[in-house]
């Protein structure tokens, strides 16, 4: 089987959440939750073995595994599993909301990191236009997760564990996509309309 991005997000995003609820129906949270969380980092070595790097999708999906299966572990509550998403949903909004206030914000050193210093022209890296449009998407960055989070804790407190956990695979990787999309897109327009 190829290890397409759609098997990438079946097998680190969907399968945890799977196996926790399969643990969770036969009154075994416990062990669902661990055995989900050790999924996830499995998806991950098992990338890593078969391609010799790491892997973007199951490298976050290890990321929420690990939190999740410490979580768990120090709570010594299965429904700890349920939360931790939240937890670190809000975790990480505050960081891109509070690297606003740094010299470079966070997506800032991320998009630089990922495309390189010079895939942003020097005429745009000197205007005031540059850490502008840094700013704004940090801002958007950091509210869309700060906000997914106020949304699944609202959907955890007042509806079932089924409609909890389909809502927490539609808040995850469709979000970090529609997130990644406008990173790409807004930039262009941005500075295309103000320089």
């Amino acid at each position: 089987m190829a290890y397409t991005p759609l098997n990438r997000i079946l097998l680190g995003a969907v399968a945890p959440i799977a196996i926790y609820y399969v643990g969770r129906k036969f009154d075994m949270a416990l062990v669902g939750a661990v055995a989900a969380s050790l999924w996830g980092l499995g998806v991950l070595g098992w990338f890593w073995v078969k391609t010799g790097e790491a892997d973007g999708f199951s490298g976050i999906g290890a990321a929420y595994a690990l939190s999740e299966l410490a979580g768990v572990l120090v709570m010594r509550d299965p429904d700890w599993y349920l939360m931790s998403p939240i937890v670190s949903d809000w975790v990480l909004g505050g960081v891109f909301l509070a690297s606003m206030g740094a010299r470079k914000p966070l997506i800032q050193i991320l998009a630089e990191q990922m495309a390189g210093i010079d895939a942003f022209p020097e005429e745009i890296r000197t205007s005031k236009y540059y850490r502008s449009l840094w700013l704004r998407l940090s801002f958007f960055w950091g509210g869309a997760y700060v906000l997914k989070g106020v949304v699944a804790w609202g959907i955890m407190n007042s509806m079932s564990v089924e409609i909890y956990l389909a809502a927490r695979l539609v808040l995850g990787w469709p979000v970090v996509a529609g997130l990644i999309a406008l990173s790409y897109w807004y930039p262009r327009r941005y500075w295309q309309r103000v320089m």
